[in-house]
C-alpha cells in the first residue's frame, strides 16, 4: 500500500488524532485553586440530570477543600502513619516485597506502598491469634487514623478529578466513568507522594489523574486494544505523514522517521499494522439511510445460512461414507485425497491395495453407487 492511499484511507481519523492531548505542566497554587473550584457541570450537561451523578455531586457540595497548611499536615501525617504500619508488618514477617505497587520499586528510589495492600495485610494480622491486646489495640488505632487521613485526602480532591475529567469529554466514554478513572490516578499519586518535595499534593496529582484518564481513552479509542505506546507513536507518524505532505516530500519510511524522530524499523512495523477497525453498521449518510455493509462487495459477506449449509452437508457425507465396506472406503480416501495432500489415480491406488487398475476403478463406482443409494 503507498503512504498516499494510507494517508487518505485515514484521513478522517488523523483529523481526531492529529492534534495530541494536552500535556501536564506544572501549576501554582493559584491554577490549582482555579481548578478545584471549577464549575462541576455544565448548564446544558446531560450528566448533571442522571441521578448517579446528582448523588455523587450532592455528597462532594458537603465536602471543604482543604488549605495548603491543611493539605500538607494531612499528607504528612498519612506518611508517618504509613510507615509505622510497615514497620509493624516488618517486625510480623511481612516482606516490603509484598506492600509493593506493582510496577515500583522502593519508595527509597521511584516507587510507592499499595495502601490496598497495606490494609489488607494489617486485618489480616488483626484476624489472627499472633498479637497481644497491646499490640492488638496499638494496630487498629493506628489503621484506623490511616484510613481517616487517607479518605479525607482523597474526599477533598475529587472535585479537582472532576474538574480535570470535564477537559477529556468523550462521546464514546460517560463521563462519570472518566470521574472513576481520574479518581484511581487520585488515589495513585496519594501512595507516591512525597511531602518532603515541597510540591503542593494537588500539584503532584494533576498529572496521574489525567495519565489515567488519557489511557482510558486510548482504550476505548478502537475495537482492537494497542499499547499506550503504540498508540503514541502512530500519532506521531499520523502526523508526521501530514507534515511530509505538506512540504510537498513523498511519505516514504526514511522521511516519515526522520519527521517523527523513531527508528525507520518502528516505523515500518507500526506501518504494517492494520487501520482503524468501524462497524459495518455505521451509517454513511445522515439521513442513516444507508451502511457501510450496503456497499460491501458480494464475495466479501459472511453467509452464515450458507455455512451451516456446508457444515450440515459434510457431517452427513462422512456418516455415509463411514458405512461402506472397509475396501470401498479406502479407494474413496485415497482417490480424493482424503488420507493424503493429493489425489491418486487408480493405477496407484491398485498398487498400494495390491489390485489391478480396473478392481480399483470397479471399487470406486461401487462405492459412488451406495453413496447415491444413501443420500437418497
Amino acid at each position: 500500500m503507498s503512504r498516499d492511499n494510507f494517508y487518505s484511507r485515514d484521513e478522517a481519523w488523523l483529523k481526531d488524532a492529529d492534534t495530541p492531548p494536552p500535556e501536564a505542566s506544572p501549576l501554582d497554587d493559584n491554577a490549582i485553586e482555579d481548578l478545584s473550584k471549577a464549575p462541576l457541570v455544565e448548564d446544558n450537561g446531560t450528566e448533571g440530570g442522571s441521578s448517579p451523578m446528582q448523588n455523587y455531586l450532592k455528597h462532594l457540595y458537603r465536602l471543604q477543600l482543604l488549605t495548603p497548611e491543611e493539605e500538607q499536615c494531612t499528607t504528612s501525617l498519612l506518611r508517618e502513619l504509613e510507615d509505622k504500619l510497615i514497620a509493624l508488618l516488618q517486625k510480623r514477617g511481612v516482606e516490603l516485597v509484598a506492600l509493593r505497587s506493582e510496577g515500583v520499586e522502593q519508595r527509597g528510589s521511584t516507587g510507592a506502598y499499595d495502601h490496598g495492600l497495606i490494609i489488607a495485610h494489617a486485618e489480616e494480622l488483626l484476624a489472627s491469634e499472633r498479637l497481644s491486646k497491646r499490640d492488638r489495640n496499638s494496630l487498629r488505632s493506628l489503621l484506623r487514623r490511616f484510613r481517616e487521613q487517607r479518605q479525607k485526602l482523597i474526599q477533598c480532591n475529587l472535585r479537582l478529578v472532576i474538574a480535570i475529567a470535564k477537559r477529556f469529554r468523550n462521546p464514546s466514554i460517560p463521563f462519570i466513568d472518566l470521574i472513576q478513572e481520574g479518581n484511581v490516578g487520585l488515589m495513585k499519586a496519594i501512595e507516591r507522594f512525597k511531602p518532603q518535595m515541597g510540591y503542593r499534593f494537588s500539584t503532584y496529582a494533576y498529572w496521574w489523574i489525567q495519565q489515567e484518564i488519557q489511557l482510558a481513552l486510548r482504550r476505548n479509542d478502537d475495537l482492537v486494544r494497542q499499547p499506550a505506546n503504540v498508540q503514541d507513536d502512530l500519532r506521531a507518524i499520523y502526523r508526521a505523514i501530514a507534515d511530509v505532505h505538506a512540504q510537498g516530500l513523498p511519505a516514504s519510511d526514511e522521511n516519515l522517521a526522520r519527521q517523527s524522530g523513531l527508528d525507520l524499523e518502528r516505523v515500518q512495523a507500526l506501518l504494517k499494522l492494520p487501520g482503524p477497525t468501524g462497524s459495518l453498521d455505521e451509517p454513511l449518510a445522515e439521513d442513516q439511510s444507508s451502511t457501510r455493509l450496503d456497499y460491501a462487495p458480494a464475495d466479501e459477506l459472511y453467509n452464515t445460512d450458507e455455512l451451516v449449509t456446508n457444515q450440515e452437508l459434510a457431517e452427513r457425507l462422512r456418516e455415509a461414507v463411514a458405512r461402506l465396506p472397509m475396501r470401498q472406503r479406502t479407494v474413496l480416501y485415497l482417490r480424493y485425497g482424503l488420507i493424503s495432500d493429493h489425489d491418486c489415480s487408480f493405477r496407484v491406488i491398485g498398487e498400494q491395495l495390491g489390485l489391478s487398475q480396473e478392481r480399483a476403478r470397479q471399487l470406486h463406482a461401487d462405492a459412488l453407487r451406495q453413496l447415491k443409494r444413501q443420500w437418497r
